[in-house]
């Protein structure tokens, strides 16, 4: 007997609201266990935020930094789901398309980490300067 496709979306969708946010905290929490990346990038945008504190930004330059620090963790997150995703499908076999497609999600960490860096740089690096010289 073939399965009635609301049924099995029953089993998938969330039941109330509040489950949603129960699931996303979930895989918060997961992705910081799991992936020292996630940790590392976290723990530089922290310092990024404090540094930055110190400084007296602009409201824009905030801006600036809290967007390039969360557009990092938000690409850990996708090539982190990318990477399991993958897994999941070749079954830890190796093929050349999963490679290639674990490089790409890895190198788009590296360029938005890279945004990241270029944007800390160009707000706090003149500020620094002028602290010290």
């Amino acid at each position: 007997m073939p399965m009635d496709l609301n049924d099995n979306k029953k089993k998938w969708k969330n039941l109330r609201f509040i489950d949603s946010f129960r699931y996303a905290f979930k895989g918060i929490q997961t992705v910081f266990q799991e992936e020292r990346n996630m940790r590392t990038h976290v723990t530089l945008g922290l310092v990024v935020f404090l540094i930055s504190s110190f400084l007296k930004l602009q409201q824009e330059e905030w801006l600036w930094i809290i967007l390039s620090t969360f557009l990092v963790v938000i690409m850990e997150v996708l090539n982190t789901i990318i990477e399991n995703i993958v897994d999941l499908i070749t079954e830890h076999h190796y093929h050349p398309l999963a490679k290639k497609a674990k490089d790409m999600a890895a190198a788009a960490v590296l360029i938005t980490a890279s945004f990241s860096v270029i944007t800390a740089i160009i707000i706090l690096l003149p500020k620094i300067w002028n602290i010290f010289f």
